[in-house]
Order: C-alpha cells, then structure tokens, then sequence
C-alpha cells in the first residue's frame, strides 16, 4: 500500500510545469493558447463582420454601393482571391498576435484578479457575480488599452486596406497618421473589452458554478462547452453596439465613418445614429453572433484543458 506522499508524488504535476512561471503566467500562456486556436479557425467569420460593418457605412454614407449582404460578401472575396486570400489569411497574422497577447491577458488573468477582489472585500465574496463582472472589465480594459495597435492594425488589414505586410501596416500606419494612429478608438475599444470580458467571463463562471451547484452537470468537456455557448450570446448582444463603433472608428483612419466627419468616437457615433438611428449600432450583429457563438464554445473548453496541461485548476 502506498504512503500518502507517495500517491499525492504520483498524481502530481511534473517539476517541468512549475519551472513555467508563477500560476498567473501559466494562466496567461494557457488562455493565450486556447485563444489563438479559437480566432485562428474562425478568421473567416471576423473578417466578414468586420467588412459588413465597414460597408454597411459606406452605403448609409453614400461614400459606395448598397450595402451587401455577409453571403455577398464572402461570394465576392472568395471569386477575387479564393477562400484562403480571400477569407482566411486578411489580417490572421495580426489575429494570432492579438488572441495570444489580448485576449489572452483578459481570460488568462481573469481569475487572479477575481480572487483579489475577492479578497479585498470590494465586490462581496466569491459568489458575488457584481465580484466576477468586476474582475472580467477590468483585465479586459486593460488588456485593451495596452494591445490597443494590434487591434488597429487587424481591422485594417480584415478591411482589406492595402498594407504589404502586418508589420509593413505598424510602420505605415504610425508614418502617416503619427504613433497616436494606433491607439485610434482606444476609448471605444477600452469600453468594449470592459464590456466583453465582464459579460464573458462573469457569464461563463457563473453559468458553471450554477449548473455544478445544482447538479445538471458536472465538470468537464459538456460543461465548458454549455457555459462557452451561453457566455457567447451574452458578450456579443451587450456588446454589439460598441464593437460596431470600435471597427468603424479604427478601420476609416480618423473619417469618422463617413465622409466629412471627425475622427472622434463621438462624431462617428453621432453619424451613424443620424444615419441609420439606434438599429445601426447593431449592424454585423448576425456575422459577429456566427463568429462569437463558435468561437466561444470552443474557445474556453480549449482554454481549460490547456489549464489542466499546465497543472492549473478547472476555469
């Protein structure tokens, strides 16, 4: 018969896992790496909700033809350059930096900050789900603020802007509209991640906890994909309207989505509503809810299990 500290050796970790850092950075490195599986597959859907959102402005401004619809939109890009160069490959190098940097650093760090304000008494205990919506906002408001270029730089290149290269779009983008360029939208974009990651990760936790608390399911692969799905329809219906903002402000250089407006998210957002009043916050909604939806059910069981490789608990 085994001695306890024979079986807790066993069932143990190997020594290699820890040498990877400090359980945040594991944190990091996991979600990073669910992250960028997830975006990397589903480019497709974010290049077609990103170009609807632009188009959709251009026809609503009368700066090109009728909005088309997402089909005739992936029909066209597909007969241009084929589905790869057409749908796939605009803008996934840009797409892979920002799932392992962002989106990574809003997921991976999601639980080490919710624990501290756990801790701090701020929010209430861990039930607190105002605690979870907290902890989420935050890592993705600053998240955001700090991988804010990567993001400009997807859109432009999702857009179809005519960059050589990612790298070639940095360098062009800080010569022709100054290093600020790339921290264009970065309040819309602040707001969004804020609105993204509470709504996501505070959905997902409490959608987890309910259901293992109340016996519908247990831990594993069936649970994470249930709250994945739930937690993807709420991100994406509150945040909607701000990611319509965030693409139009990022992917017009400072047009204000249309023309003869500012480059402010205020004047792009007083003429879009002028244009096309409240409903227009919501263009791209079913594209972006195509994308989410998949991208979300994947993207976390994905995330727990490279949590578990990395001798982490369970989300």
């Amino acid at each position: 018969m085994s001695s306890p500290s024979t079986t807790a050796a066993a069932s143990a970790p190997p020594a290699s896992v820890y040498a990877l850092g400090s359980p945040w950075q594991r944190e990091w490195l996991a979600a990073s790496c669910g992250c960028t599986i997830a975006d990397t597959i589903f480019n497709p859907l974010e290049v077609l909700k990103v170009r609807k959102q632009i188009a959709m402005s251009a026809s609503s401004a009368g700066g090109g033809a009728p909005s088309a619809t997402s089909m005739a939109l992936a029909r066209a890009a597909i007969a241009e350059k084929g589905v790869a160069r057409g749908l796939w490959l605009p803008g996934l190098e840009a797409t892979m930096y920002r799932a392992f940097s962002y989106t990574g650093f809003r997921i991976g760090l999601y639980p080490t900050v919710r624990n501290a304000i756990v801790d701090s008494g701020t929010f209430g205990d861990a039930d607190s789900v105002s605690c979870r919506i907290a902890a989420g906002a935050t890592t993705g408001a600053v998240g955001s603020a700090i991988f804010n270029p990567i993001d400009v730089v997807r859109i432009r290149m999702q857009g179809a802007n005519p960059y050589p290269s990612t790298l070639g779009a940095f360098r062009a983008i800080a010569a022709e509209e100054g290093a600020l360029g790339l921290w264009r939208g970065i309040d819309v974009c602040v707001a969004r991640a804020a609105l993204l990651s509470g709504s996501q990760l505070a959905t997902y936790d409490t959608t987890k906890r309910w259901m293992k608390d109340h016996g519908v399911m247990s831990e594993g692969p069936a649970l994470h994909f249930t709250a994945s799905f739930v937690s993807g329809v709420v991100a994406q219906t509150v945040t909607q309207p701000v990611d319509t903002l965030k693409t139009l402000v990022m992917a017009n250089g400072g047009n204000g989505g249309g023309k003869g407006n500012g480059g402010g998210t205020l004047a792009t957002l007083g003429a879009l509503l002028a244009r096309s009043g409240p409903i227009g916050l919501y263009r791209g909604y079913w594209p972006a809810m195509a994308r989410q939806g998949p991208v979300m059910v994947i993207q976390m069981p994905i995330v727990e299990q490279f949590r578990k490789a990395l001798g982490l608990d369970y989300f």
